[in-house]
């Protein structure tokens, strides 16, 4: 295949347009790649310059010689937290209060972010704890068999967030807002 001079500057001028695309650290891997696909059996030399190392979670891909697209790979994060059951907390009832369980029942809880305000509602306003943390709330979730997610931290933190605003979280201190308290005693009740 023999490529004219008018051919080649317009192909070069293309390859131009898609490699403005991607990130400067990879556009002369991207030209390389475009280049050669171009070409095809012809040999292609590309000038020996010391180039920065892509980053780690971009990879190119060659779909076609018209084409190409990056794939980007997210590294996988693993939740590190660890959470404690707090021993001296009765869910069971055995102060003469309502078991967590029992209390538990009597809401449609379908959610973790019903479940996070449900628990925090018991914990301030069943059994009157004044500092309710994590571990507390951690605690509800293995009382109350029911799975604990993945990250419990983002989970409180979600359940905080302007989205929803049932809980107020400060540092590891969690509080229940007018609105978890509105949403545990009106929205949640089941039908008796």
């Amino acid at each position: 295949m023999t490529t004219s001079y008018e051919e080649l500057v317009a192909e070069m001028e293309r390859i131009s347009t898609v490699i403005q695309k991607f990130p400067e650290n990879l556009q002369g891997k991207v030209f390389d790649i475009m280049v050669k696909s171009y070409l095809g059996d012809q040999t292609y030399e590309a000038a020996t310059m010391e180039e920065p190392e892509p980053e780690p979670v971009q990879h190119i891909s060659v779909v076609d010689s018209n084409r190409v697209q990056p794939i980007k790979k997210r590294p996988i994060r693993r939740n590190k937290d660890s959470y404690s059951m707090v021993k001296d907390l009765d869910l069971l009832g055995k102060s003469g209060v309502e078991p967590f369980r029992d209390f538990l029942e009597r809401y449609e809880v379908n959610s973790n972010i019903k479940f996070n305000t449900v628990a925090v509602y018991y914990l301030k306003n069943v059994l009157h704890i004044a500092d309710v943390t994590i571990d507390h709330i951690y605690t509800c979730y293995k009382n109350g068999e029911r799975k604990v997610p993945g990250n419990l931290r983002q989970s409180i933190t979600d359940t905080s967030s302007s989205k929803y605003g049932y809980i107020n979280m400060s540092d590891n201190h969690i509080t229940l807002s007018v609105l978890g308290e509105n949403l545990v005693e009106f929205e949640l009740k089941q039908e008796a």
